[in-house]
């Protein structure tokens, strides 16, 4: 069986969270805006699972900023 803990889960989700905020250019301020918008916390550690996985889906589907010339 390879039924993950639910601490091994929210690492991954939060790993997979980094590196969507990376590849968006987005720095920790503009998380956290996000997150109190939509959520109402200013750390994705106040965060459920549920609202983890919602985060992570909006970041990889949001497009990658294409850099000015």
């Amino acid at each position: 069986m390879t039924d993950k803990t639910e601490g091994q889960r929210l690492e991954d989700l939060m790993t997979k969270i980094n590196a969507e905020m990376q590849r968006l250019g987005w720095t920790t301020e503009q998380g956290r805006e996000h997150l109190m918008k939509y959520y109402g916390k200013r750390s994705r550690l106040l965060l459920t699972e549920d609202e983890l996985d919602n985060f992570l889906l909006y970041l990889q589907l949001t497009d990658t900023p294409t850099p000015n010339p």
